[in-house]
């Protein structure tokens, strides 16, 4: 590998857990649970960004059985609910749509409609009005057609939708079909390197495919990706072999190993690397270096019905990945996203939860977690 349901509301008192992390339990000398215990609902999906412009990242969590929940950061990595509830959700993105400076919230589910939530600069946000888009598995936001403004494309339960940005708070939903099957993992990126954004989509008992741009937002298939049996429920993009090209990581809940990394040919066309990251249920996937070694780790939440199992940190080397041992968790982790939260220029974890009993779908609340990375300690 190259080396490159009993709700908490107001203050999240973690003071004592943010002071003195040495009394914490470590799973491993590379991360540390920061002790707090975020909400308690089904959380399946978290963005961090900056969303009050204090210049720390903070978190909307998209929750199912309530409304998003924005989590405000105070700079050392501790959060406290701003007592907003918006839509209810499933899975999230930020990105600031209006252009005003200020990211704004996309949420979708695969049982309401898609909406979009608009920023006053302070992390205040206010419904706004958005096409008519249901059955969401995935969401990706990007400037699709090259025109400046962050679009969306929507992966859904039967054939996904590009939804592009009109400006002054509008979108428009183009009257493209693309595939004919679930799609749970969506990443966006130029694949075929010709200036460009191209989506990666990834099945959830569907082919996935490799959608190519032609610059105006409109697409056609590039390759397809043998996902029918992987059940893929995440989906990110990096270049993990040092090649200048986009690679894609998938979290792959089809209990089938060596099929997590993909390996972009330069042109977008994808093949598995082989790379061995177990069989775990995962949920969700993160990539970045953790270690600050040069090279890409992989965070994979897991969730599995009845029995929990924790969640797992993979350490890139050179040929591949290994455990690091690290056990995040005692529940059904829904995702899991990265980024600095505590300011000390490594790469964190906010990992959200829910709990799943049995195996089905009686899903129960749980709080969420924070994971600060020990390495610059």
């Amino acid at each position: 590998m190259a080396r490159s349901a009993r709700r908490w509301v107001g203050v999240v008192f973690c003071a004592a857990a943010c002071a003195f992390p040495a009394a914490m339990s470590r799973a491993s000398d590379l991360f540390v649970d920061s002790g707090q215990r975020l909400g308690n609902e089904v959380t399946w999906s978290v963005a961090l960004g900056d969303v009050d412009g204090d210049g720390d990242l903070d978190a909307v969590a998209a929750n199912y059985d309530a409304g998003a929940i924005v989590w405000i950061n105070d700079g050392s990595g501790c959060f406290t609910d701003s007592g907003q509830r918006l839509a209810r959700g499933v899975y999230v993105a930020l990105a600031d749509f209006d252009g005003d400076g200020a990211l704004d919230i996309a949420l979708g589910s695969w049982d309401v409609p898609a909406s979009v939530w608009w920023n006053d600069g302070k992390g205040t946000f206010t419904k706004g009005v958005f096409p008519s888009v249901t059955g969401c598995f995935a969401l990706g936001v990007g400037d699709l057609n090259g025109d400046a403004r962050p679009d969306i494309y929507v992966g859904t339960v039967a054939a996904d939708r590009v939804i592009l940005n009109a400006g002054h708070r509008t979108f428009t939903a183009t009257r493209q079909l693309l595939g004919n099957g679930p799609t749970a993992g969506v990443a966006l990126g130029d694949m075929d390197s010709d200036g460009d954004l191209d989506v990666v989509a990834a099945g959830w008992d569907e082919i996935g495919r490799v959608w190519a741009n032609d610059g105006a937002g409109n697409f056609t298939q590039l390759c397809q990706i043998d996902a029918v049996t992987l059940h893929v429920h995440g989906a990110v993009l990096a270049d993990v072999d040092g090649d200048g090209d986009l690679d894609a990581f998938f979290a792959i809940a089809g209990r089938i190993s060596g099929h997590n990394v993909w390996l972009n040919d330069g042109a977008g066309r994808l093949t598995p690397a082989g790379y061995d990251l177990g069989t775990d249920l995962q949920q969700g996937i993160a990539v970045a270096d953790f270690d600050l070694d040069g090279d890409l780790d992989i965070a994979l939440a897991v969730g599995a019905g009845g029995t929990p199992l924790p969640s797992r940190v993979w350490l890139g080397q050179e040929g591949g990945f290994v455990d690091s041992g690290l056990r995040m968790g005692e529940a059904f982790a829904g995702g899991v996203a990265v980024g600095d939260l505590d300011g000390d220029g490594d790469e964190d974890l906010f990992i959200d939860f829910l709990s799943l009993p049995n195996e089905g779908w009686d899903y129960k609340p749980y709080p969420n977690e924070v994971w600060l990375n020990t390495t610059n300690e």
